[in-house]
């Protein structure tokens, strides 16, 4: 009789304990990267694909001379964008819908044909890929980088996983290699790139945690023909608004420390919007409050007009341009149609001088 307790003893062991051993491997597995961590904040030369580490300098393209010339005819004009590119899914972003690789590339043909005609000197992305299964493995920075003659770039990764629960259904959508994240392109040096990780969902799992994207801010100083600026590039938390709340006051402290000693432009998808029925609080009113900042699209002009999501329909202004009045000039603003459905975001562009 003790013989045959052992047994089942041994048996039960292995039915609980081999599943257990099986789901541990997975989740190392699935939120387990393949980049290298050192380079999650990189400095790129997309002139030649290089990377470099994300406190070195592009020593050779700190000359001045070596830039580019400006894209506008006046060179102390720039024009800057902010563009939640949606990993080019357009309008099949977060859903189930099929693509294919050929719906891709024409959603990259279709944002590079729209952005060449405002000719930007500086473009910040947020959800864009840099490696990843969904939008086969186009590094789709250096490919707008390139086509656009924007050579210098620095990136910040928010997701490097090999399984991303989400869509929730189907599982088979669930795997493959994920390397996304926020970019900043320009066609002056960018001389620093921090990558700064945002406060995560405190009512959430541990395991949601892991496998969930970082909330980046993205802090790049660009040389613009040998004045300083300051890009912060954002993409604040969709889901939980108590969380926005706070990333929201982080990262104006944190621009309103920066513009302290120079030029500052805060820009990406704030993710909040002041006609948008699933907020109570509206977290874009703490930028609003800012002694230091103004929208570049003034709040009386926050309507249908200037909305930017979704992009099939603009309903909802989530992105926005903040910059620094004392140091800053805006010349004037656009919401890029031409960009049509190619993400289901709509790009905002500034012209802008420095005082």
């Amino acid at each position: 009789m003790e013989g045959l307790l052992k047994g089942w003893v041994k048996w039960l062991g292995l039915l609980v304990g081999l599943p257990t051993v099986a789901i541990a491997l997975f989740y190392l597995w699935g939120s387990a990267g393949s980049h290298d961590k050192q380079t999650y904040a990189a400095i790129v030369n997309y002139a030649t694909s290089s990377t470099e580490n994300d406190t070195a300098e592009n020593d050779a393209a700190e000359n001045d001379a070596a830039v580019k010339p400006l894209s506008t005819a006046d060179p102390a004009t720039h024009t800057i964008v902010s563009y939640n590119l949606g990993y080019l899914s357009g309008l099949a972003n977060n859903t189930t819908a099929k693509t294919n690789s050929a719906f891709f590339a024409a959603n990259q043909q279709k944002v590079i044909a729209a952005l060449k005609t405002i000719q930007p000197d500086i473009v910040a992305f947020q959800e864009i890929d840099f490696d990843s299964n969904r939008s086969y493995n186009i590094d789709q920075s250096e490919a707008m980088a390139q086509a656009l003659g924007l050579t210098h770039g620095a990136i910040a990764i928010s997701w490097d996983k090999n399984y991303v629960p989400f869509p929730y259904w189907p599982p088979t959508a669930q795997f493959g290699k994920i390397l996304s994240g926020q970019s900043i392109i320009s066609r002056s040096p960018i001389q620093q790139n921090n990558r700064i990780v945002l406060e995560k969902v405190a009512s959430q799992p541990f395991y949601y945690k892991a496998f969930y994207l970082d909330r980046l801010a993205q802090v790049s100083q660009i040389n613009l023909q040998g004045k300083p600026l300051t890009v912060i590039n954002v993409h604040l938390e969709a889901f939980d608004e108590p969380t926005r709340m706070n990333q929201t006051k982080f990262v104006r402290s944190l621009a309103e420390d920066y513009a302290k000693t120079q030029p500052v432009i805060l820009l990406g998808d704030f993710n909040s919007s002041l006609n948008r029925l699933a907020e109570s609080a509206f977290s874009i009113n703490i930028m609003g409050q800012s002694e230091l900042f103004a929208s570049a699209i003034p709040q009386a002009d926050w309507g249908v007009a200037t909305a930017t999501f979704p992009s099939n329909q603009p309903e909802y202004k989530l992105d926005y341009i903040w910059y620094t009045p004392a140091t800053i000039e805006i010349l004037n603003t656009e919401v890029v149609t031409a960009a049509g459905e190619a993400s289901d975001h709509l790009p905002l562009m500034a012209r802008f001088q420095l005082k």
